[in-house]
């Protein structure tokens, strides 16, 4: 079934009665998600070089989902969408007991806090800088926690370059640009369709906006940065209201912040502003303070915030049963406030009730000053009067000018940090607070590492015309840590498998994975999320049809086998059920149906990472395998080393038209067409199963000669090195099979980088390497 997206509202309130308040409460097109594509290698090296940055040294560093339920949609279990993201790091010296949740706003994703389109270090960093731990949430629906309309519904519209140009950049650039906000006129890169609506109209206050990275014109650098990492929505599925997509955040927060242990501060943006208070009510003991950034809370005691300033429940002292029973007044604006376009508000009528689980949070609502969205003393004056410490902090008064709506994102982003961090300390001292346990430190564990700098950017995406505008197709995430000792001089690239994302390499439990070990051996690491997966967002209009979602069956026979003894080496039973299985399963993308135009996107995104960060090795795993053949193709003589761990499929099975991929692959003597790819079968044999190679006279495959090829078995696994490995080598190349089996490494799956002894593996693998390429 393929399936349709509703097209999305403009910001055009005179012509579609869409107000700045429905936008926020919609969550339509928000916040900024944020990226950091340097534009130049050079750059990408400055950024670390010594005495630059303020070294981070990390104790620990992982994620978790929680919210993770089943349902059965006709074929088996799946993860039922309600699942969040949340990653955390934790500095080595803790200098406040608080830790500090961040969330994101409407079409976001938590990569917003992490860095600015133009490649500096986001807030999260910069807490991490100071001595704060930081948890940052991907609300269901959005980057790491997967949107599917199988569980969700129909796809929101894409989101378009025009629409975010004009809401959270300059506008008067983009005005200059030509063709309204969006650019100049006629089909094509760098503007919208003919005929198609320009973006948001301006808001008063837009003149005053200086502080963004760059002029925000469609066809610049850092919007499509920007607007890489947004899409995201959450809807429960059909027939369902907005009250229950909130009480997913309330009860996926409460169990984060169980999971979290000790009390902590929620950081929120946007239209995330009301998740925080929905934890207030839930787990008043674990939430210490709420810094509302930009909020969308809207005003108190309306239809949409009956309780108070959220849509369920808040206990109030004395009690209400209902909402009617609180009565409102309505309260005038200063002149100074109207004259900026704040309207009346309410509040309660005297005698007051107290707001009964905010007596012990202190709460900050934080505005800028050229934003599109207004100041909001109402919701401060209503908590005040409901018994709340609250408090209004704008940049203005603060003598902080020409911020837009995403403050975090922009030029003087450690000059706006540091009122909240002020804030926080005065208002939520650190005395008596409770000590967070600390995780493992055993070899193989421990998640701690020391980096030079850390960040992501998106690479590969395309600008195409749609109805409306222009969105963006085929982004590739890329996370990198750069380690504070560098032994390598090639950085290692590592590519997720097929209905996966970066995750896999991140270990699980909390516990280390592939990425720490790359890290923590001196390595430059990138983390890719490919397109349509994680933080690389999927939209149909971009990637096509996507198929069904993933349910429990496809992987957890893997897993199973990888739990019997002996050897055993999955740390659960492997079956629906394991709270180990729930938490890889909840990370599982569907995949695009096309795949020739994802390795398209593949080949494009491997192209651009690799000019930007020079010659690298590549680790690729199961249906990423074809990543690392595009990449090599894509830039000879840029990939030093190809470490393939059980990926792609048989050569020339079906998929794999040019040998191994589906894409062109350069071969010598050169052909036009993948069907004059000759080919003759060999039987089965000796274990290995019946495959096919090249039939005479062979070609060479051009650009991956030279280049040590590993490719990697698992005892358990089912898969074969033989067909690969002889496809390789016919085809003129350097490849070894690297048997686990025959390395004494037993009882391994499928998912080696995730199992019990992933750091024997991964040094088996690292200790090949280190053979075959001089790394140091």
């Amino acid at each position: 079934m393929k399936h349709k997206h509703p097209s999305q509202p403009t910001y055009d309130e005179k012509k579609t009665g869409f107000s700045r308040r429905d936008f926020l409460a919609t969550g339509l097109a928000l916040p900024a998600g944020t990226a950091a594509l340097m534009s130049s290698p050079a750059r990408l090296a400055a950024q670390s070089a010594a005495g630059k940055l303020p070294e981070l040294d990390i104790a620990e560093w992982s994620f978790f989902w929680t919210g993770v339920h089943r349902v059965d949609l006709g074929n088996g279990p799946v993860v039922n969408g309600q699942q969040m993201y949340v990653e955390y790091q934790i500095p080595a010296k803790v200098r406040y007991p608080y830790p500090i949740v961040m969330v994101h706003g409407g079409g976001g994703q938590g990569t917003d806090w992490m860095c600015t389109p133009d490649g500096r270090r986001g807030w999260s960093t910069l807490l991490l800088e100071q001595g704060y731990m930081v948890y940052i949430v991907d609300r269901p629906g959005h980057g790491r926690s997967p949107y599917h309309p199988d569980l969700h519904g129909g796809w929101p519209g894409p989101q378009l370059l025009e629409q975010i140009s004009g809401l959270f950049t300059p506008q008067r650039a983009n005005a200059s640009a030509g063709g309204g906000f969006g650019g100049g006129a006629g089909k094509g890169k760098g503007g919208a369709p003919k005929g198609a609506p320009a973006g948001p109209p301006p808001y008063s206050n837009a003149s005053m906006h200086n502080q963004w990275p760059g002029t925000g014109a469609v066809g610049t650098r850092e919007l499509a940065q920007l607007v890489a990492g947004q899409g995201g929505r959450y809807s429960a599925g059909p027939g369902t209201g907005p009250d229950v997509q909130v009480k997913v955040w309330q009860d996926d927060g409460a169990e984060m912040l169980d999971k979290i242990g000790i009390p902590s501060i929620i950081m929120t943006h946007s239209a995330g502003g009301p998740f925080g208070m929905y934890l207030v009510e839930t787990r008043p003991k674990l939430v210490k303070g709420l810094v509302v950034v930009e909020g969308a809370t809207g005003s108190a005691l309306t239809q949409q915030n009956r309780w108070g300033l959220i849509s369920l429940p808040m206990a109030y002292d004395p009690p209400v049963s209902d909402p009617a029973e609180l009565k409102t007044v309505q309260v005038q604006p200063t002149p100074q406030d109207a004259a900026i376009g704040v309207g009346p508000y309410n509040i309660q009528a005297e005698p007051a009730r107290k707001l009964k689980n905010w007596q012990n949070t202190a709460v900050a609502v934080y505005t800028a000053e050229a934003s599109f969205v207004n100041v909001n003393p109402g919701a401060v004056a209503f908590l005040k009067q409901a018994g709340v410490n609250a408090t209004e902090l704008r940049l203005k008064d603060l003598g902080i000018h020409g911020n837009g709506h995403a403050m975090m994102l922009e030029k003087n982003n450690r000059e706006t940090l540091k009122p909240i961090t002020d804030w926080i300390e005065k208002t939520i001292p650190a005395k008596g607070a409770p000590v967070r346990q600390k995780a493992s430190t055993k070899v193989g564990e421990s998640t701690a590492m020391k980096l030079a700098d850390q960040g992501h950017f998106w690479v590969g995406y395309e600008q195409k015309a749609v109805q409306g505008g222009n969105m963006l197709a085929g982004q590739t995430f890329v996370q990198y840590l750069k380690p504070a000792k560098k032994r390598s001089q090639y950085p290692i690239i590592l590519v997720h498998g097929g209905a996966g994302q970066g995750t896999h390499y991140l270990g699980s439990m909390g516990n280390a994975g592939w990425a720490h070990f790359w890290v923590q051996a001196g390595y430059d690491t990138y983390v890719i999320d490919r397109p349509g997966h994680g933080r690389a967002v999927y939209h149909p209009d971009a990637l096509g049809e996507i198929v069904p979602v993933f349910n429990y069956a496809s992987i957890t026979a893997d897993f199973k086998r990888a739990a019997q003894e002996p050897n055993r080496r999955w740390m659960g039973t492997g079956d629906v059920g394991d709270p180990a299985i729930d938490q890889f399963q909840a990370g599982q993308n569907s995949t695009p149906r096309d795949n020739a135009l994802a390795q398209k996107y593949w080949a494009r995104g491997a192209g651009e990472l690799l000019d930007l960060i020079g010659p690298s090795i590549v680790m690729v795993h199961s249906a990423g395998g074809p990543w690392s053949w595009l990449a090599a193709n894509e830039r000879p003589g840029k990939v030093k080393a190809i470490l393939n761990v059980e990926g792609g499929g048989a050569p020339f099975a079906q998929g794999n038209e040019w040998g191994l991929t589906v894409a062109p692959l350069a071969y010598d003597p050169p052909v036009a067409s993948a069907t004059e790819l000759k080919t003759t079968d060999v039987a089965a044999a000796n274990g290995a199963p019946a495959y096919k190679l090249q039939a005479g006279p062979v070609r060479k495959l051009k650009n991956l000669q030279g280049i040590p090829i590993a490719y990697v078995v698992a005892e358990r696994s089912g898969r074969n090195a033989v067909p690969v490995v002889e496809f390789l080598k016919q085809a003129g190349c350097d490849a070894t099979a690297l048997n686990l089996k025959e390395k004494n490494i037993l009882g391994n799956g499928h998912f080696m980088m995730l199992e019990t002894n992933r750091k024997q593996v991964f040094d088996t693998i690292k200790g090949w390497l280190e053979t075959k390429v001089k790394v140091v």
